[in-house]
C-alpha cells in the first residue's frame, strides 16, 4: 500500500505518543481510558483519523465493512449536490496536467478524504460533517467514494 505523505505523518505522530488500540481496550497491562472520558487525550480529529487507519483501512487502502449499495444512497443524498452523480462535478487539481476527482481522492488518499468528509476543507469551502453523518454512515459513503471514476 502506498501511504501519502499525510498519512505517514499521522501515524508517525500517533506513533510517537505512544497511541495504540487493543481490541479489549488493555495495552502492555494498562486499561486504555474509554473515549471521551477525562483520561482520554486524544483530540476528536486524531480518534476519528486513528480509527480509519487501525480500523477501517485494509492493507491495499480499501475500506472495510462498508456497505455499497447504502453507501451509494448516503452519498447521493449528502454528497451529490456538490460533487455530481459520478463525483467528477469538481476537480480537486484544476491547475495540474492530471484531473483529480472524490473517487480518486477516495482511492489513492483516503486519509485525506477521510478528513475531509469528517472536518471539513475552508479552502475548498467543504462543510465538515462530523456532527451531521455518523460514523457508521461516513464508512458507507467513503467505501461508494472509492468506486467512483
Amino acid at each position: 500500500m502506498k501511504l501519502s505523505r499525510f498519512t505517514f505523518l499521522l501515524i508517525f505522530t500517533l506513533a510517537s505518543f505512544g497511541v495504540g488500540f487493543a481490541e479489549d481496550g488493555v495495552k502492555g497491562g494498562v486499561k486504555m481510558p474509554e473515549p471521551g472520558s477525562p483520561g482520554d487525550t486524544l483530540t476528536k480529529e486524531d480518534a476519528r483519523m486513528a480509527y480509519l487507519v487501525y480500523k477501517l483501512l485494509d492493507k491495499n487502502g480499501k475500506i472495510k465493512g462498508a456497505d455499497l449499495k447504502k453507501g451509494e444512497k448516503l452519498f447521493y443524498q449528502n454528497c451529490r449536490p456538490c460533487h455530481g452523480d459520478d463525483g467528477r462535478r469538481l476537480d480537486f487539481t484544476p491547475t495540474e496536467p492530471r484531473r483529480t476527482f472524490i473517487g480518486d481522492r477516495a482511492r489513492e488518499e483516503m486519509p485525506t478524504f477521510w478528513y475531509q468528509m469528517n472536518f471539513g476543507d475552508e479552502d475548498r469551502e467543504m462543510e465538515a460533517y462530523y456532527d451531521e453523518i455518523s460514523l457508521e454512515e461516513m464508512v458507507h459513503i467513503a467505501g461508494f467514494a472509492q468506486t467512483l471514476p
